[in-house]
């Protein structure tokens, strides 16, 4: 789904892919953030060595997911709803 992945960036994906599905989330389904210890743990657990610049990229792309999930929950989010004024 989207558009073809950039020659390369396997690792970054897979990183972010597996970084994102174990995140944690607030009470409200707030997902939060990827920790750059979170990206360290998985370096060295899979034993894939990122570059700081794809270290970079899988942040990024955390801050994008997170906008988007943010987005998505504010849309169901119910509106206050405005009491009118009561006075004469």
């Amino acid at each position: 789904m989207g558009p073809p992945r950039p020659a390369g960036s396997d690792a970054v994906w897979r990183a972010f892919g597996e970084l994102d599905a174990q995140r944690q989330h607030s009470d409200a389904g707030i997902p939060q953030p990827i920790q750059h210890r979170d990206v360290e743990a998985w370096c060295r657990t899979m034993r894939v060595p990122l570059h700081p610049a794809e270290i970079v990229a899988v942040l990024a792309l955390d801050g994008e997911r997170r906008a988007v999930e943010a987005a998505r929950l504010a849309a169901t989010r119910p509106r206050d709803v405005e009491l009118e004024d009561d006075d004469p």
